[in-house]
């Protein structure tokens, strides 16, 4: 244990400086507006670039469990500030942000990123994986432990992760791609959801929208009972399954033994099953109608 340190530095044009890092110790990083960048080394020490506007100085707190940095703004301004910030693989991270952009890349430990107006796009990450944005698209690529990440207004996509997923988004597809997962959790209202990877026999998935289609892979070898619910929507399937209990559009048929558990469900689109090695892509429209949608609403909000 040692006792807290305060460094205040001055922010000229550009700052460059290198703090120890101590095991134990996660970066912790806030930003009014501008853009995070993490990446790592090979070396236990930080290293802290950055450049902005109406930043009076820089601080950098460091104790026990964390390295904490924040800009103070010149006059009142709110700083921008870019930081391109190099820590260890072992290092937490917790970054948090309104109107910025975050990246991390090659964590090897629990990840938290907040942002409001801003993308996030985490590679790696060990532990509790937890990315948020309002505004922003949301990426994350080979995590592993327990995942949840949202958005409200964009797209939220994971690809290569292996644990708990939950993923979320109002206006927006979920992309879940090559997963490996007992306990997947995915929902929308505006958007589709798309779910490739093994469905194990124990395992738990619940895909879910209002407005827009469900695509899952179903390999021959599944064993589960899976759940069908659509009320203005159709469902399809690339290979031949017995319907049972079947109410209305409601119905559920079972592969195998039956026993992992599938809920797929879609109020106004279609419920597509397909064997692994189909490409699955969002049907209900394309990335040039989703950024003229958020441009008409961006210049209706100014």
């Amino acid at each position: 244990m040692f006792a807290l340190a305060l460094v205040a530095l001055l922010a000229g044009p550009d700052l460059d400086t290198t703090v120890t890092a101590q095991r134990g110790q996660r970066l912790e990083v806030s930003a009014q507006s501008g853009e995070i960048t993490v990446r790592t080394w090979t070396r236990s020490a930080v290293r802290i670039q950055a450049t902005g506007t109406h930043l009076s100085r820089l601080e950098i707190e460091q104790a026990a469990s964390a390295i904490a940095i924040h800009g103070v703004s010149a006059r009142g301004m709110p700083p921008r500030v870019t930081f391109e910030i190099t820590i260890p693989a072992w290092m937490g991270v917790r970054l948090s942000g309104v109107n910025t952009t975050m990246r991390v890349a090659g964590i090897d430990a629990p990840v938290t990123v907040e942002t409001v107006n801003g993308d996030v796009e985490v590679s790696g990450g060990n532990g509790i994986v937890s990315l948020r944005s309002v505004e922003g698209v949301v990426k994350l690529v080979g995590a592993k432990g327990k995942v949840d990440v949202g958005s409200v207004n964009s797209d939220v996509s994971v690809s290569d992760v292996s644990g708990d997923v939950q993923a979320e988004t109002v206006n927006g597809d979920v992309q879940l791609e090559k997963i490996q997962s007992d306990n997947v959790d995915a929902n929308t209202v505006n958007g589709d959801v798309l779910y490739d990877g093994p469905i194990r026999p124990s395992g738990r998935y619940r895909l879910v929208t209002h407005n827009g289609d469900v695509a899952v892979t179903i390999a021959e070898a599944t064993s589960a009972v899976v759940s069908v619910s659509t009320f203005q929507g159709e469902f399809e399937s690339g290979f031949p399954v017995t319907l049972t209990g079947r109410h209305g559009k409601q119905f559920e048929f079972t592969l195998g033994s039956g026993s992992a558990r599938v809920q797929l469900e879609s109020f106004a689109g279609t419920i597509r099953l397909v064997r692994p090695g189909t490409r699955l892509q969002p049907k209900h429209r394309d990335d040039e109608d989703r950024d003229r949608d958020r441009k008409h609403d961006k210049d209706d909000q100014e």
